[in-house]
């Protein structure tokens, strides 16, 4: 078996698939019938490689498509081709960023990257790494938060210290995570209520503060969303921050949705205060096609995440134990990790912070028309006036289910769009990351809806 017989056999594949015509994005199988069609099974002896070939093709057939504008589902869409390309030679060169040593290239790249989006925010010494997510982004950031503000936690835990977190009720599900993990508690994470557009009220937030302190709790983080994932809403940061600041907490910014808004001189002010937080973090899979995964924790603080996270490993793997050493996996939760900065290096290096940023522009453009679409239909009804690229509608005769249509729409395989549900309603969220969505893009969303609709 050659390598270049199974590489050459994949991109070929990789091409076909992109000259197949009509595109769509597939259809929604149950296991049972997934379990027809694919041999999961795996048995003593092996398989011919030729069956492995016919395995790939299958394994392209019945994953849905999430590179195409109907793939609609969740916070990413798309795939830019400069971005695959450094991802297939990722994969390839198969190296570790845990040392300097083993990827040396990518140790660079991934600094380089991070000391640009450090001054995009305003930060001109600071830290930060690739993470494995948001979710995991928003958990080094409680992690660092708790560990430098109290260095003990690091060897002793957080006993006898009731330690509190506040974040927005429209927050993502990772910060509860996040204090689970810690052992901190979810009941010590409290949720602050939002206004109707969805934005955390300061004033909430300042009263629950107090209110833990009363119950003599350690308040020490604050969590605001740059972007939450219903609504995509913004929470209002720079008064956020004097809270933070009266009370000397930790002040993180969940930007793994939204955040990609930095890059655009336009939108940048929805993230007005940014300057003033601690941390932040940063998705560009979702809003610039780089990809799964791609993701930045980022901080003011130097060197915060080596003091934080750093936990041995220098008898036989990390032979520059000063803070200087260009080795990351110190300042790592992982040993092993992929070389994931290459794939947005490139990109970066291909658009210029220019086209970065035409391409962020756009995508606002594109949802800004989508909802004056929707709102001069007769069918559909627009629930909130959208921030950014979250756009929520839902029927105007509620006669028709939005849960039944979406199942039948997936069914159908040529859209997958998502629902959420939020104070007792259920509607349609349209999320327009994808470069490609334009406003035809949009009209055809709605006729497949339309042409799928079940009554309640």
């Amino acid at each position: 078996m050659t390598i270049e017989k199974t590489l050459n056999h994949v991109l070929n594949l990789i091409a076909e698939q992109e000259t197949v015509e009509p595109k769509i994005v597939g259809k929604k199988l149950k296991p049972n019938e997934l379990r027809l069609r694919f041999d999961f099974s795996l048995k003593k002896s092996g398989t011919e490689l030729q069956d492995i070939f016919s395995i790939y093709q299958k394994y392209l057939e019945l994953t849905p498509n999430t590179r195409i504008p109907e793939f609609q589902n969740q916070l990413f869409s798309g795939h830019h081709p400069v971005s695959l390309g450094a991802e297939i030679l990722s994969a390839y060169t198969n190296t570790t960023m845990a040392t300097y040593e083993v990827s040396p290239v990518s140790t660079l790249i991934e600094r380089e990257l991070v000391q640009h989006f450090l001054k995009k925010i305003g930060w001109f010494s600071g830290d930060g790494i690739m993470v494995t997510g948001g979710s995991n982004a928003n958990f080094v950031a409680m992690l660092v938060a708790r560990n430098l503000k109290f260095p003990e936690t690091k060897l002793f835990g957080s006993s006898g210290l009731r330690l509190t977190a506040f974040v927005s009720e429209e927050s993502h599900y990772s910060f509860d995570k996040a204090m689970n993990m810690l052992g901190l508690g979810l009941h010590s994470l409290k949720k602050i209520p939002s206004d109707e557009s969805g934005k955390m009220i300061p004033e909430k937030l300042r009263d629950a503060i107090l209110e833990s302190l009363e119950k003599k709790e350690t308040p020490f983080f604050i969590g605001a969303t740059a972007g939450t994932t219903v609504l995509g809403a913004y929470d209002p940061i720079a008064e956020i921050s004097k809270i933070a600041q009266e009370f000397n907490l930790w002040l993180h910014v969940d930007g793994a949705w939204g955040g990609s808004a930095l890059f655009s001189q336009r939108y940048r002010s929805l993230m007005e205060g940014l300057e003033k937080a601690d941390s932040f973090c940063v998705d560009t899979h979702k809003m610039l096609g780089t990809g799964l995964i791609s993701s930045f924790f980022l901080t003011k603080h130097s060197h915060a995440l080596r003091k934080s996270n750093d936990s041995g490993g220098s008898d036989y793997i990390f032979h520059q134990p000063s803070e200087d050493s260009l080795d990351l996996g110190p300042s790592s939760l992982q040993c092993g990790r992929r070389a994931d900065a290459f794939k947005v290096w490139c990109l970066w290096k291909f658009l210029g912070d220019e086209g970065i940023e035409k391409y962020i522009d756009e995508l606002f453009k594109n949802a800004k028309i989508a909802v004056e679409i929707i709102k001069d239909r007769s069918d559909f009804q627009l629930l909130h006036e959208p921030q950014m690229l979250n756009i929520c509608f839902t029927f105007k005769d509620s006669k028709f289910s939005v849960k039944k249509t979406r199942e039948k729409l997936l069914e159908s395989g040529s859209h997958y769009l998502n629902i959420s549900t939020r104070k007792e309603i259920t509607f349609f969220r349209l999320i327009l990351t994808n470069i490609q969505q334009d406003h035809k893009e949009v009209l055809r969303t709605l006729e497949a809806i339309n042409f799928n609709k079940e009554l309640e």
